[in-house]
């Protein structure tokens, strides 16, 4: 059996899966932060395909508080931008 090198583990840590978990609120996203979430991804409500959806992120100060929210233990946040054209 070949001796691993730490070039070898470093390769292997690029591959681990990340749990990403779609989040229409606020109260969402710490739901998905606490059930064990890797990452979150939202878009507020100008930038959304469910823009006009009832559960969506409606107030700027809501979303910040998302952002904050997942720093503060260490998730990451991925922003949606959806366009649509008519």
């Amino acid at each position: 059996m070949p001796i691993q090198n730490k070039e070898n583990i470093k390769e292997k840590k690029l591959y681990e899966a990340e749990l990403l978990a779609p989040a229409a609120s606020l109260e969402v996203c710490k739901v998905a932060v606490f059930a064990g979430a890797d990452a979150i991804y939202m878009g507020g409500q100008k930038y959304s395909a469910r823009a006009f959806a009832k559960s969506s992120l409606s107030e700027e100060d809501e979303l910040l508080e998302a952002i904050h929210f997942c720093h503060l233990y260490n998730k990451k946040i991925y922003m949606t931008l959806n366009t649509l054209f008519k």
